[in-house]
């Protein structure tokens, strides 16, 4: 098998594989969006929700920002809160929450994209009689971040593109492997963790046929 790294951004990687057969790279490809374990946010304490959102959207939006994730801390069992609190301005008028406004109990644990859009929050002005009053909308909530893996759901995906196209018409065959993070984990620690994984598979395999036999 011959390995080499066709092109490289920050978030993806393409890799030239030569010498292996396609069922192998399917496998390799399944491992990645399904068994390498991450951080996602799968519940919520919601103190106050006026927004436009149900709290059920909210959780939803929530749920799919990827979160920066150690995988040399993974213990399956652990938790993270992250709090989220935000009120639309004192006058007329609106803000927009982001993902960056997450504020982790651990510091190595963050939204992998501080810009992404979680809900907006509006302030509308109201007139009885002769007093004008502002309507404001908050969000008081802790976020409770998981490790799972992504046959479970799609939020503990940690790949966005996953896939190979096949250049050649033979069973062992040249691929263009192309690979993309989600940005909770580096691309390269995703492709690895997945070969890890497959090789434990095999190994494990490997000494239940030789009990067997």
């Amino acid at each position: 098998m011959e390995v080499k790294i066709a092109d490289r951004g920050e978030k993806e990687v393409v890799i030239a594989l030569s010498g292996m057969k396609v069922r192998f790279a399917n496998a390799l490809r399944r491992v990645m969006i399904a068994e390498v374990p991450k951080l996602a946010i799968d519940e919520l304490n919601i103190r106050e929700n006026t927004s436009l959102l149900y709290d059920e959207q909210l959780a939803l939006r929530l749920a799919l920002v990827p979160l920066k994730t150690d995988l040399n801390e993974y213990k399956e069992d652990d938790q993270i809160t992250l709090t989220l609190k935000a009120t639309s301005p004192e006058k007329a008028g609106y803000t927009m929450v982001y993902s960056k406004e997450l504020i982790s109990s651990y510091p190595k644990v963050e939204a992998a994209s501080g810009n992404i859009p979680i809900v907006k929050l509006i302030s509308t002005e109201k007139e009885i009689g002769a007093i004008k009053t502002v309507a404001r909308q908050k969000i008081d909530l802790d976020a409770i971040a998981r490790w799972g893996r992504g046959e479970e759901h799609a939020k503990w995906q940690p790949v966005t593109i996953c896939g190979y196209k096949n250049i050649s018409d033979e069973d062992v065959n040249n691929l263009l492997f192309t690979v993309e993070s989600d940005g909770a984990l580096p691309v390269d620690e995703i492709i690895l963790e997945a070969a890890k994984i497959m090789q434990d598979k095999c190994e494990r395999m490997v000494e239940a046929l030789k009990e067997l036999s």
